[in-house]
């Protein structure tokens, strides 16, 4: 039996916690990342891997039960924290919550069973695990010893990373919220006086189709579309700005849209009456939080609480955030006023902008949410279509095509009316950028590999390994055969793992192009193949579905123990294979075998025809049907 443990969250907790100790063969090391496993290993220490303790059963299951604490709010007895009948404590993101919930809920189940497992005299770990470890060893003999660890938790929307290009070297920096905002509107403020970009309030008693939330790179073709709508086309982008790359700027100048910043909407005075209001509202929230005995049951799985593993971060967010979510309250409660609005548009209904202005408006105005990226669904995947952002949507829906549109009535009986089949605006220019392919002595591979992300609880060392195994695979091919080159293109998501996949190629072979921001269509149309690594189940990659519409023959490789029945796999449209296959023969047929890939072009036609509609016009059927308000 076990006596000692020691418990390894993080690549920090090696600096922290004693050598002697990690080194002691007496007390046994087991280790919460996959960074750590690594490290472990190159110093040959033995250790176990906590993930092993968990099936994919058991996670898909945590990921149900995080779903049911999205909307924790909802569960609260009384209506004290309604500010102009809005429930204040709604509007956190959804996402943002679930992401900060994920792992923290595994953690905690983890220990509970290495506790269970290993029943030991005394547990060594850092300050970032002890709330967990003391909730579940209360009333059991058992020692600790806690060191401190200087670790700022934060949540996702507490950090803005920006990258941009010097001289084709692409640079990233990370940016506290506060930091950004002030950047974002001395940007806005600047280009908007040079260029006209601001919402003209002279234009105020027009009509107007307001977009959340838009990169109008992504979408100008629907923007430029709009230009024919006799009223006013409005973008509120709070969270990055419309206006930082120049296609971006470029976008905004060939249309009609204008910005509006809602945080200009409100005089001084307004804003004063809030901060007023802010006082009274932080003691009714502060009065909240002192309802422990609601909190502890409301928070609960396997008959634990873990209130007081996450009370501090919920506590500090809604105090740092209670201000300004009532100040958007009032200020697009005045835009409701002061503009005609006929339309509401956005991406989702999970983020903050989106919610206020969805609350806000509660039904009055037609709101329209816009399918925004490819997600094909089977019944074993269902339960991630909350990750999709549509599928709870009150109002209107508009898909991609009628694989959507047949899954929304079958699955989730929404009415016919209610469904908007139109295509996806922003691959427009997709199918308007199509290239012939031509025979090359060197062929080019685009690897890109989708990172695992924390929102799914699916995340272990063992997946990354197997991902980092394929990568190796792939790579060595390439260097193996002289007329076959590779460039990676990263997913442009700030998540830890894109970080471990980077240092992983830069380690196998630093000359190999890694590409982040550079455009999507240039990057395909410029390569013979594409490779796509699909690591979790609960998605379907967009490159995939962009690489059929370009043309390029793809491999995709999932780690399942069988490959999932998506209708893109049964109907072969790109060559999906399973990690534990033989990756470099099927590399030789999507580069070689002209059979292969002729059939992979005829496939992906045929699918693309009933998965998308108005091929390359979707932005301007879309357009007809906003104009109509």
């Amino acid at each position: 039996m076990t006596k000692s443990i020691i418990l390894i969250k993080n690549i920090a907790d090696l600096q922290t916690i004693p050598k002697k100790l990690i080194n002691d063969s007496d007390n046994k090391k087991i280790s919460f990342d996959f960074q750590v496993h690594n490290e472990l290993e190159e110093e040959n220490i033995e250790h176990d891997i906590a993930d092993e303790l968990l099936n994919e059963e058991e996670r898909l299951n945590i990921f149900d039960k995080v779903t049911e604490f999205r909307n924790w709010y909802s569960k609260l007895p009384s209506t004290e924290y309604m500010f102009e009948g809005i429930n204040i404590l709604k509007l956190a993101d959804s996402h943002e919550f679930h992401s900060f919930l994920m792992p923290r809920i595994l953690n905690f189940i983890l220990i509970k069973r290495i506790i269970e497992l290993e029943n030991p005299t005394k547990i060594y770990a850092t300050n970032q695990l002890s709330k967990i470890i003391s909730i579940l060893i209360k009333g059991k003999n058992i020692q600790t010893e806690f060191f401190n660890e200087d670790i700022k938790e934060e949540l996702f929307w507490d950090k803005v990373s920006i990258s941009y290009k010097i001289w084709k070297i692409p640079i990233t920096i990370t940016l506290s919220q506060n930091t950004y905002q002030k950047i974002k509107n001395y940007l806005e403020i600047g280009f908007g006086k040079i260029y006209n970009y601001w919402f003209n309030k002279k234009a105020l008693k027009k009509k107007g189709v307001i977009f959340l939330e838009f990169n109008p790179e992504h979408f100008s073709n629907l923007l430029e579309e709009m230009k024919d709508y006799d009223g006013n086309v409005i973008l509120v982008n709070q969270r990055r700005t419309p206006i930082w790359s120049k296609k971006s700027r470029n976008a905004l100048k060939k249309s009609k849209c204008k910005i509006l910043n809602i945080n200009n909407v409100l005089d001084e005075t307004e804003k004063e009456d809030i901060s007023l209001l802010v006082d009274q509202y932080s003691k009714k929230i502060e009065d909240l939080w002192s309802n422990n005995e609601f909190f502890e049951d409301l928070f609960k799985i396997e008959n634990h609480s873990f209130w007081k593993i996450i009370n501090t971060m919920m506590i500090q967010t809604y105090q740092k955030r209670l201000s300004r979510y009532m100040e958007m309250i009032m200020n697009v409660k005045k835009v409701f006023k002061i503009i005609d609005v006929r339309c509401i548009v956005s991406l989702n209904e999970v983020g903050e902008t989106e919610k206020v202005f969805l609350e806000v408006n509660n039904g009055n105005v037609p709101s329209i949410v816009l399918e925004h990226g490819f997600l094909e669904r089977i019944p074993k995947t269902k339960r991630f279509d909350i990750i999709g952002d549509y599928v709870n949507f009150k109002d209107m829906i508009a898909v991609w095509g009628n694989s959507k549109n047949e899954w929304l009535l079958s699955e989730y009986s929404i009415k016919q009316n209610k469904i908007l089949v139109t295509g996806s605006p922003r691959h427009d220019i997709f199918f308007k950028s199509k290239i012939k392919n031509k025979k090359k002595k060197i062929k080019t591979i685009l690897l890109a590999p989708n990172p695992i992300s924390e929102i799914s609880g699916l995340s272990t060392t063992d997946l990354k390994l197997r991902m980092n195994n394929a990568i190796k695979q792939i790579i060595s091919y390439v260097e193996k055969e002289d007329n076959v080159r590779i460039i990676v293109k990263i997913h442009h998501a700030r998540l830890k793992h894109n970080e471990e996949i980077k240092d992983f190629i830069k380690k196998l072979n630093p000359s190999i192009p890694i590409l982040l921001w550079d455009s999507v269509i240039d990057t395909i149309n410029s390569v013979d193949a594409v490779v796509v690594i699909s690591p979790e189940i609960y998605g379907t990659s967009t490159m995939l579905l962009e690489s059929m519409i370009l043309d390029k023959p793809t491999m995709n490789i999932y780690f399942d123990k069988e490959i999932p029945r998506y209708e893109h796999v049964k109907q072969n449209t790109v060559l999906t294979i399973i990690d534990s296959n033989d990756i470099q023969v099927n590399l030789d047929k999507i580069l070689f075998d002209e059979k292969v890939i002729t059939d992979l072009s005829k496939n992906a036609n045929n699918y693309l025809s009933k998965f998308m509609s108005n091929q390359g016009s979707a932005s301007h059927q879309f357009a007809l049907k906003l104009q109509t308000f």
